[in-house]
């Protein structure tokens, strides 16, 4: 970890502060993990994801939770329960394929 990296103050994209510890969704392309360290280079500040082990600028990041975080870890893995995404399905987000083809 980079000397004095809990001294940098760091915000997301809504302003939320974030810390060592903290969890984050890079916005760009859903990547979600948990911040490891915190560096300024140049006047931006940038946090080290532990999934990627890439640094990100904080402007594109925003606060999430653990949970999220594993959600997405076990869908990337293909450990996600299915039965778990049919409780969280809902009734507006199903579509009868039949009404918007023409079936038939």
């Amino acid at each position: 970890m980079a000397e004095g990296s809990d001294l940098i103050q760091a915000h997301d994209l809504n302003g939320a502060p974030i810390t060592i510890g903290s969890y984050v969704l890079y916005l760009n392309t859903g990547s979600a993990g948990q911040v490891l360290e915190i560096k300024q280079e140049e006047g931006t500040t940038w946090v080290l994801m532990d999934t990627t082990g890439l640094f990100y600028n904080v402007e594109a990041l925003v606060i999430t939770d653990a949970d999220a975080v594993k959600v997405r870890a076990e869908r990337e893995e293909g450990e996600v329960d299915k039965e778990d995404l049919v409780r969280q399905q809902t009734p507006e987000g199903v579509v009868d394929i039949g009404q918007v083809t023409g079936g038939g």
